[in-house]
């Protein structure tokens, strides 16, 4: 069983206001006008034109046994609307489904339904997400009998849009008692999918009328980008994890020069070779050792050079930063993460590279703004993003950039060339 994470619960109640779980970022409820339809099935309309026309025979003819069946067709009719209703009536809802959620994998749904009633069950009652059901308008009789033609396109971009996108259904529930279904399914893109309550509707008892509830709650989904798998030209990169080697002599473990000993050093500092070979002291300088920075940067900036097809580019960009931050956090690097609209300091660990990915999860491109020149690529597209200083850091030679752009060739300055590996989406 997967670990699952609670997203939302609601309860829904005559008269009741929809109860929900702590959510981060949760919104208010939803508020209808009409927070319930009563919609006419094809077998509906087929049983109200028998009705129609026994209740023409029986006045022409005033035959009693006519009214007596006419009498007991409308009495249907009412106890389908009270049946429904209860069967609707005092049911708990909740959504759970796995912590992280990436682009393409499969994800299981858990859809738990609880009758809080202490006598009466539930019956044939189904589940759907709010999306799947805009421009569904069952209430309509002439709907019903002339479906008007959906737009396929509207209707997969709904579809796109839902959290789960196929009905969970329940036989029955019995008083007290609670149900899950697992809908396994897979979203197609990335980023926040919002959950606009449920709407659950039963057909029961008899098949001829639909009864919908609209149960207000609110959540999210975050899904992550793929991870893509990177090339080997990455693991060849002159970054090592953990500390590198300085210019500059301090305390290090990797050996800088030997020079003559001078008096009051240790004598642990003495290379003995050296100095059984010149005849004099000789003495062990070492490199200072300095903690080893990688920056990831995406430039969301689209350079108009790169064409109508920058959209799947910058996907397939997202994609590689996604790749690359998983690669080397896994080295056990220490790494940031740069883009003109967010920054991510520093850090290490699985937990930061789920801080990356929710990052790339919502990051969108854009055009190269007017106000700077799209031949020109430097700390000044990302002023705002950062502290000043941090942003000096980033582009000194102290840290390892590995920089992902639509900018051309050429467009950037010799002095990011040594401390940084361009990627260009020409190349992805």
């Amino acid at each position: 069983m997967p670990r699952y994470s609670g997203i939302l619960k609601s309860r829904f109640d005559r008269g009741a206001t929809p109860r929900r779980a702590p959510l981060p970022r949760r919104d208010t409820t939803v508020r209808r006008i009409f927070p319930f339809s009563f919609g006419i099935t094809r077998d509906g309309v087929l049983f109200l034109s028998a009705v129609l026309l026994l209740a023409l025979a029986a006045v022409n003819t005033g035959n009693n046994l006519l009214f007596i069946l006419l009498a007991a067709l409308l009495s249907t009719i009412a106890v389908s609307g009270i049946v429904s209703r209860n069967s609707l009536k005092q049911v708990s809802l909740s959504l759970q489904m796995p912590e992280n959620v990436f682009v393409d994998d499969p994800v299981s749904i858990k859809v738990s339904m609880k009758n809080l009633k202490r006598v009466f069950p539930s019956f044939s009652i189904q589940v759907e997400d709010p999306e799947l059901r805009r421009g569904q308008d069952s209430r309509s009789l002439f709907r019903t009998l002339f479906p008007r033609k959906r737009d396929p396109a509207s209707g997969k971009e709904a579809a796109d849009q839902a959290i789960f996108r196929r009905a969970a259904y329940f036989p029955i529930l019995r008083p007290g008692e609670t149900r899950s279904e697992l809908i396994v399914q897979s979203f197609p893109r990335r980023g926040v999918y919002r959950l606009q309550g449920f709407w659950i509707s039963t057909r029961f008892p008899f098949g001829f009328f639909r009864r919908g509830e609209h149960v207000g709650a609110k959540g999210e989904v975050l899904v992550y980008p793929p991870v893509q798998e990177i090339s080997s030209f990455f693991h060849l990169l002159p970054f090592l994890p953990g500390w590198m080697e300085s210019r500059h002599v301090g305390p290090g473990e990797n050996l800088f020069s030997i020079r003559a000993y001078q008096d009051g050093e240790s004598a642990r500092t003495i290379h003995w070779k050296a100095t059984a070979k010149t005849g004099n002291l000789m003495s062990k300088e070492y490199a200072r050792d300095e903690e080893s920075r990688v920056c990831l940067i995406l430039d969301t900036y689209i350079h108009p050079s790169a064409g109508a097809g920058y959209a799947a580019s910058f996907e397939k960009a997202v994609s590689l930063a996604a790749g690359i931050a998983a690669h080397f956090l896994e080295e056990g690097a220490g790494m940031e993460f740069l883009t003109p609209d967010g920054y991510v300091p520093r850090g290490t660990g699985v937990d930061h590279l789920y801080r990356i990915l929710r990052s790339l999860a919502v990051v969108q491109c854009a055009p190269a703004l007017r106000a700077l020149s799209s031949d020109a690529w430097d700390r000044r597209n990302f002023s705002g993003v950062a502290e000043e200083a941090a942003l000096l850091q980033i582009f000194s030679d102290k840290v390892f950039k590995i920089i992902i752009t639509s900018k051309p060739r050429g467009s950037f300055p010799s002095v990011l060339w040594r401390s940084s590996h361009v990627v260009f989406f020409e190349e992805l």
